[in-house]
């Protein structure tokens, strides 16, 4: 398996449109909007594609076979200590699933994903007294904390700016919750969304989430939304900004990360 140079990126677009659990993620890499490693079985036979996100996310693509996959095995469980981030796959093959069930130290888990109706579009939202909508800048991303943040999928500040977006609600100088960029290609952006835990349940996260998708659908595309299966709350509040649940897969990972 071959890393492939960054002038050959977007020879791999066909087959990020290929990846069904969210193209959003390896068309970012392939389109150049964000970082990312893409890997195939040789640099003269683009047949099975690997692509592997900054944010961890990782995809399967095209032919493959089970030495690919046990490359695919090696690269979640950084078997020879040279990831620098992790490396999670998203996958829809029961094939493959079935490859990796009964390896040591996998889990599998689901993770779900949902659609726009943009019949809540034009709802408005009040904000509540002393408090602010703002866009991501310099000075408030030093403020944001958490674990889903840009610095989570892109590999600077700089880079963020940019190339992304991102919305937060600010407090008495105080950021509560924050939606952002977390992946872009030509026609999607995947929305990226936490709140500070100082002010979960009181609908910071809706307002930052809304705004975020006014600027997506201004710029002509089309809002995404993913999270875990476990995670209610980011399904719920996904369903009441205007998403609707679509499909799911599998969450293919490194048990012990």
């Amino acid at each position: 398996m071959e890393k492939i140079d960054l002038q050959n990126y977007p020879d791999c677009i066909r087959f990020a449109n290929d990846c069904k659990c969210g193209n959003v993620y390896p068309l970012s890499i392939a389109q150049l909007y964000q970082q990312g490693d893409i890997f195939v079985k040789t640099k003269t036979e683009f047949k099975t594609v690997l692509f592997w996100h900054y944010s961890g996310f990782a995809f399967i693509s095209g032919e493959y076979d089970k030495c690919f996959l046990g490359f695919v095995y090696d690269m979640i469980l950084d078997r020879y200590r040279k990831n620098n981030r992790r490396f999670i796959l998203l996958n829809d093959d029961e094939r493959i699933r079935g490859y990796f069930r009964h390896k040591d130290n996998i889990e599998i888990e689901r993770r779900y994903f949902f659609e726009y109706d943009n019949r809540n579009y034009d709802e408005p939202f009040i904000l509540p007294n002393n408090c602010k909508i703002k866009v991501i800048d310099a000075e408030l991303i030093s403020k944001i904390h958490g674990r889903i943040t840009p610095s989570f999928s892109w590999s600077s500040d700089e880079d963020f700016f940019s190339k992304g977006k991102g919305y937060c609600v600010v407090v008495n100088d105080t950021v509560t919750a924050w939606a952002f960029s977390s992946a872009i290609s030509d026609d999607e952006i995947d929305i990226g969304v936490e709140t500070n835990e100082n002010y979960r349940g009181m609908g910071f996260a809706t307002i930052a989430s809304k705004a975020m998708i006014k600027y997506i659908l201004a710029e002509n595309k089309k809002p995404v939304w993913a999270c875990h299966s476990q995670n209610t709350a980011s399904a719920k509040l996904a369903e009441r900004i205007g998403f609707k649940k679509v499909s799911e897969c599998s969450i293919i990972k490194n048990k012990e990360s």
